[in-house]
């Protein structure tokens, strides 16, 4: 980009950043990198407001820019890390499933999609975030009102350019208790906008339209899922690993509490699920 505009992109970010820095929260590498290129911001200022950037001479912004360049080989390799991670994350949704689907003869997926709505993103912190997130899985583990027949589940929380944060939720039911799957991911939805109070808003991926277009392509992988069936199977499989997709590294959180969980599935050996070692006898990995 030219000087000039490398000034005024600059300042405007600085601005933005002077305002949402927080020194408890862990950001990602990328961030990392700009705080570091902030500090020599800070010295060349020398006090001065922040509009100020747009008179940094050519050698201050050379300096800025050898600054950032230093750290491009270190960018890759946290785009490695991060593929890395979703390949593990991939790896035990896969095997979690498994279980599932081979304890079981049949169960129900319903996926739904959690977020905020757009006009109050700005106002959504990742300390919000953490506590919504912290409400909604007690309440999975509680397994009460939308949640009750829960059999398994998963999430993933994500941060987006246009979508801001949102969650993609995968809840897995016993089809003898739940039977009407868009109701359960309406309902799930509907519980997500009492616990951000109001300011949330969900997309159900259950509707009849959504599942057809994906039958007619023979990829239907939510819905009542008969697990003797190797294509229902393999399609829920493939739906599911949407959550955990190592191409959507723009996608990662640029911020987070210290030990903040980005993803994570319930538990296959619980006490209440009955003949769970002889189902582990037959997943071996």
């Amino acid at each position: 980009m030219s000087e000039n505009h490398f000034k005024q992109s600059l300042s405007t970010l600085y601005e933005a950043f002077q305002y949402f820095y927080s020194p408890q929260l862990e950001y990602s590498s990328s961030v990392e990198r700009f705080i570091h290129c902030k500090q020599w911001v800070d010295y060349f200022l020398n006090g001065q407001s922040a509009s100020y950037i747009l008179n940094f001479n050519t050698q201050q912004v050379q300096t800025l820019c050898c600054v950032l360049s230093q750290y491009r080989n270190e960018y890759w390799k946290d785009q490695a890390r991060f593929i890395k991670q979703e390949q593990q994350n991939q790896k035990s949704l896969r095997e979690y499933l498994t279980k599932l689907t081979t304890h079981y003869s049949e169960l129900l997926f319903v996926r739904v999609d959690l977020g905020y709505l757009k006009e109050q993103q700005v106002y959504i912190s990742i300390q919000h975030v953490q506590e919504h997130m912290n409400i909604l899985r007690n309440r999975i583990a509680n397994q009460d009102g939308c949640f009750f027949g829960l059999q398994g589940y998963a999430w993933a929380l994500e941060q987006g350019t246009e979508k801001g944060y949102h969650c993609h939720l995968l809840l897995i039911y016993d089809p003898s208790k739940r039977l009407n799957d868009w109701y359960l991911a309406d309902q799930v939805g509907k519980l997500w906008q009492s616990i951000t109070g109001n300011i949330g808003y969900h997309y159900n991926c259950n509707t009849t339209d959504y599942k057809r277009n994906f039958e007619q392509l023979g990829r239907l992988g939510i819905g009542s899922i008969k697990c003797n069936h190797p294509v229902e199977v393999s399609n829920a499989f493939n739906a599911a690993m949407y959550l955990v997709n190592p191409e959507k590294s723009s996608q990662d959180l640029r911020a987070r509490w210290p030990g903040m969980r980005s993803f994570g599935t319930g538990r296959f050996e619980v006490s209440w699920r009955r003949g769970v070692q002889q189902t582990l006898q037959q997943c071996r990995f």
